[in-house]
């Protein structure tokens, strides 16, 4: 808790620690490239399975490296976002998921932090020179 010179509680105080505290959760959820391009595969679809993103995210690693994509890679890939990319997600608010269902819905982005999604993702892709 957050208190003023006084002693009393200051609610600016508080106020700002909680948004840092939101901030911090923002860029620790978008440092991952495995978040980047869930949510961005989430920007297009809106709603898919845990299941699915899996596939998704197997193949995309595949046609990185020009590999097969395995049923190991896909199953590791889902064990990643079961018990740590989904979870910091949603405790960032980009995302909901549902964990018994496995249902994923990717909740009002700002537009900006949209842009900054598909423009990471976007780069990785781009050929290089």
């Amino acid at each position: 808790m957050v208190y003023s010179r006084n002693g009393a509680d200051s609610s600016a105080e508080r106020r700002e620690d909680s948004e840092q505290l939101a901030d911090d959760q923002l860029y620790q959820a978008l440092a991952s490239r495995t978040r980047r391009r869930l949510l961005f595969f989430l920007l297009d679809e809106k709603e898919s399975t845990v299941e699915t993103v899996a596939t998704v995210l197997a193949g995309w690693n595949a046609d990185e490296t020009g590999s097969m994509s395995t049923a190991a890679d896909r199953d590791k890939i889902l064990l990643e976002l079961s018990h740590n990319h989904l979870p910091r997600l949603e405790e960032a608010g980009l995302l909901s998921y549902d964990r018994q269902g496995g249902d994923l819905r990717i909740e009002r982005l700002d537009p900006l932090l949209a842009a900054l999604v598909s423009k990471s993702v976007d780069s990785e892709r781009m050929p290089e020179s």
